[in-house]
């Protein structure tokens, strides 16, 4: 690891050297969302409430190969630990095969969700633009697991400020764009989530291109034979797909179950929608920064593990529950004492109906105080034992939560006792804590100390 060649191995330092880049990379991607949700609450609260659900299930499509895809880079990792240069290469074409098959399964699945957002009728100035969101991102879902191999060949190797830089350079033409096509600039029609998606759509291409320029133009080009080694192998692909399926699939049932439980909450009222929307787009500000944090234990996990470490392994992770735990508390508090503040940032002043939707948004986000703490401890947990390869224990956990315990209470929340928003977000809260005692215990209890992933 190019950060950690000057450090003292699995220190807070080397941590931080090598997640602050990912920290700010998925800061940003933070910031990118919250300024199109902003964008688009200015245009209209209906363009606000379809853009979240038709934006959930374009994740929970690509979601599968988001989760194998990324798992290029705990590979990666290993190998570049290992100094098996060859094999990093290898896996890096396998990752991009993978990619590629993704591109036109992900199209063809574009008619059935836009079926599933007409089934759940959101309203008749809601769902045809839920449809003009998912069609075109979806189309295009493919940038966003291509990013991830290309991103996973830099950050498995430690250079994670090549990847933040990357980010950053899509997320800036995103932005943009987004106020351009959004609200019709420079002579343009206004367009509204229709701006919105081909913002999304470009920026993510720009990412690929940038990335793609910045994997084949440099010397690692030549150091790691890309060119010589491009092409399917075998032994490494399967041992891919055992180990990243389940990753992938972990990710589709936590993906699946959170828009389900979106699409739900759609069918209380559309200002509880409106109010859960609001509580979603703040949710993130700790969700993806700790998640930036949560790949560098990932990576450095790996690279102990594939060194027979476990012992660093354990130091990486005390060391992530100090930094992650005081970021997740000051921002818990700030949503707690300042709800009102953040809550009228996606409220314009003149909407008719601003009242009732602070009612309703202000005890979520007092309860998404408490969702931020378990979410930390799910992320930094789950990942440490992601880098090490135990993704099938990570699947199981959320068949067993999502879909024994999420989804069947929330339907009964919402069809059968007719209960407020409140209460769904509630069992919410109690669902994301049971995940982050889970995890917790999983990694403590130290099975996957014998876990090999490229043996």
């Amino acid at each position: 690891m190019s950060a950690s060649k000057q450090v003292r191995q699995a220190s807070l330092q080397e941590l931080w050297l090598l997640s602050y880049p990912l920290i700010v990379t998925m800061g940003a991607q933070v910031l990118m969302q919250f300024v199109d949700r902003m964008f688009l609450s200015w245009y209209s609260h209906d363009a606000l409430a379809a853009c979240v659900p038709a934006g959930l299930l374009t994740m929970t499509f690509a979601s599968v190969f988001v989760g194998l895809a990324s798992y290029t880079g705990v590979f990666v990792s290993q190998y570049y630990g290992q100094k098996k240069f060859a094999s990093v290469s290898v896996s890096f074409w396998q990752g991009i095969l993978l990619s590629v098959i993704s591109a036109g399964l992900l199209a063809a699945l574009t008619p059935f969700g836009n079926m599933l957002l007409r089934a759940f009728a959101h309203g008749p100035a809601v769902t045809p633009l839920e449809v003009q969101y998912f069609t075109i991102i979806n189309l295009f879902g493919s940038f966003s697991v291509v990013n991830n191999v290309l991103a996973s060949f830099f950050s498995g190797q430690g250079k994670t400020k090549i990847v933040m830089w990357g980010v950053l350079g899509g997320n800036l033409i995103n932005i943009i764009l987004d106020y351009i096509l959004i609200f019709g600039k420079l002579g343009l029609a206004p367009m509204g989530v229709k701006g919105a998606a081909w913002a999304t759509v470009l920026g993510y291409g720009a990412m690929t291109l940038l990335f793609a320029w910045l994997v084949f133009s440099s010397s690692a080009c030549k150091q790691f034979k890309l060119a010589k080694l491009a092409g399917f192998y075998k032994p490494i692909f399967e041992r891919m797909v055992r180990f990243g399926v389940p990753n992938g699939f972990g990710y589709l049932l936590d993906v699946v179950s959170f828009t389900l439980f979106t699409f739900m909450v759609g069918n209380i009222s559309v200002v509880s929608l409106q109010a859960s929307n609001i509580v979603m787009s703040m949710q993130p500000v700790v969700f993806t920064v700790v998640l930036g944090l949560g790949m560098g234990i990932q990576i450095l996990v790996s690279k102990y593990q594939g060194l027979n470490r476990p012992d660093l392994s354990v130091q990486v992770v005390k060391n992530a529950c100090r930094l992650g735990y005081s970021y997740a508390m000051v921002v818990a508090v700030a949503f707690f004492c300042a709800s009102g503040f953040f809550i009228g940032l996606f409220i314009a002043p003149n909407s008719a109906n601003a009242a009732e939707i602070m009612d309703k948004a202000l005890p979520l986000v007092k309860l998404i105080s408490l969702f931020v703490l378990c979410d930390a401890t799910y992320l930094i947990f789950g990942e440490a034992l992601r880098g090490a390869g135990d993704t099938r224990y990570f699947m199981k956990v959320m068949l067993f939560c999502a879909w024994g315990l999420l989804i069947p209470g929330t339907w009964v929340i919402v069809y059968k006792l007719h209960a407020d928003v409140f209460w769904v977000w509630s069992w919410l809260t109690f669902y994301a804590g049971l995940t982050a005692v889970f995890m917790l215990v999983r990694f403590w209890c130290g099975k996957w100390k014998n876990i090999r992933i490229t043996a």
